[in-house]
């Protein structure tokens, strides 16, 4: 399917089922649907806002959930006037830990802290910066690692699992270059393996399970429970470790609501909030692995299993100021926002995508169940505020 014929995403369910031959009632038998749930679907009375249904669906119909969310329509976007994905795109194909670009690499100090420059624009949503800063740090890391002694050689590999499971897998895939956010993730793992420790392998393990959608049922999601086991055999008093088994706990969370576990779910969940509660919220946490950012994922975790009342509980307990990135609080804004909507709620939703807008819009525009969730409040209700967010999205209803 062509960016130009990809439409909403039971619109796309339709041509996956109709090109594998498949009635109706044969693909909502495969998924233990009835044939009038999936015919709403298609028809878009009814919007698939779970990514267990989606993966599910997916599955049935032998595609990848990515064909079914489908892509933005093509635009020109202004965000993309001011910067360009060339250079990042080159160092992720044409280099790698084990294979550095032919370049002058700074000392390990100044690209730290470029690195640090990155990681605070990325938690503003800025990505000109991001995108100036990152691909020469990068390229630069891989020399060292090719060239330092054994110490600055350990470093560098951090500094590049840092760089390319987090700053680089996230960008890309808030700008919906999802192929390119899976080869971060793949360099992550390959820095990961030549520093040959478990706990940064977990935290290279964390930035593939996320770098495609998690509807895709992709293996490093899966497998979350796993990472997260290995991680916790190795944490001692180490609070970065800490930090890196939380968040493959919430992984392994979301995994399990993926596959209809929801008492797995809340289990990792719990486990996630129990490792939190001692540390607190700190700007430097790893992923801002906290209290806060476990609220956001709790809440998340609540809209797909089906219950936006406690989604909305847990958002509500979560003090924003704590998240020290747009990008988080975007994040929690989105999932009240799903949560309104599913309790039809229209006018609370659009003021919740708005305000998230405002602090991430490309997180907000290139996510799939958002622009599906402004697709279908389009023929719902209509304000001056969600026609001007949907026409920023390209969305019609």
């Amino acid at each position: 399917m062509t960016d130009d014929e990809a439409g909403r995403i039971g619109e796309n369910v339709r041509a996956a089922r109709r090109a594998r031959g498949m009635s109706l009632e044969v693909a909502a038998g495969l998924i233990g649907r009835t044939k009038g749930w999936l015919s709403r679907i298609e028809n878009g009375r009814l919007r698939l806002e779970r990514r267990s249904d989606i993966a599910a669906l997916a599955q049935a119909l032998e595609v990848s959930a990515d064909s079914l969310l489908g892509m933005p329509a093509p635009e020109i976007r202004p965000d993309r006037r001011r910067f360009s994905l060339v250079r990042l795109q080159s160092v992720l194909l044409d280099a790698a830990p084990d294979d550095p670009p032919d370049v002058r690499a700074r000392p390990l100090p100044v690209l730290r802290a470029e690195l640090v420059r990155s990681d605070q624009a990325l938690c503003q949503a800025d990505y000109t910066t991001v995108m100036q800063a990152l691909p020469g740090v990068i390229g630069e890391l891989c020399v060292h690692v090719a060239t330092a002694d054994t110490a600055g050689r350990a470093e560098a590999l951090k500094l590049l699992i840092r760089a390319y499971g987090s700053d680089s897998t996230c960008t890309l895939r808030h700008l919906g270059e999802t192929n390119l956010a899976r080869v971060s993730g793949e360099r992550a793992r390959e820095a990961a393996n030549l520093l040959g420790d478990p706990v940064w392998t977990g935290a290279a393990a964390f930035g593939r399970a996320h770098a495609r959608s998690s509807a895709n049922r992709p293996r490093a999601l899966m497998t979350s429970p796993q990472a997260a086991d290995a991680v916790g055999a190795h944490i001692g008093n180490s609070r970065f470790a800490r930090e890196v088994y939380g968040m493959l706990r919430l992984s392994a969370a979301l995994a399990c609501e993926i596959d209809g576990d929801h008492g797995g779910a809340r289990q990792n969940a719990a486990e996630a909030a129990q490792v939190a509660a001692p540390l607190g919220d700190s700007p430097d946490a790893w992923e801002l692995f906290g209290p806060a950012n476990v609220g956001v994922w709790r809440a998340s975790l609540a809209v797909e299993a089906g219950e936006p009342g406690e989604a909305l509980t847990y958002a509500d307990q979560v003090e924003p100021r704590a998240l020290a990135s747009g990008n988080r609080r975007a994040a929690l804004r989105v999932e009240r926002a799903r949560a309104h909507a599913m309790l039809d709620h229209d006018a609370q939703a659009v003021r919740e995508l708005r305000q998230a807008e405002r602090l991430s819009p490309q997180q907000v525009h290139n996510h799939p169940l958002v622009r599906e969730l402004v697709a279908d409040l389009m023929t719902r209700a209509q304000s001056r505020d969600l026609r001007g967010l949907a026409w920023r999205m390209n969305v019609a209803g």
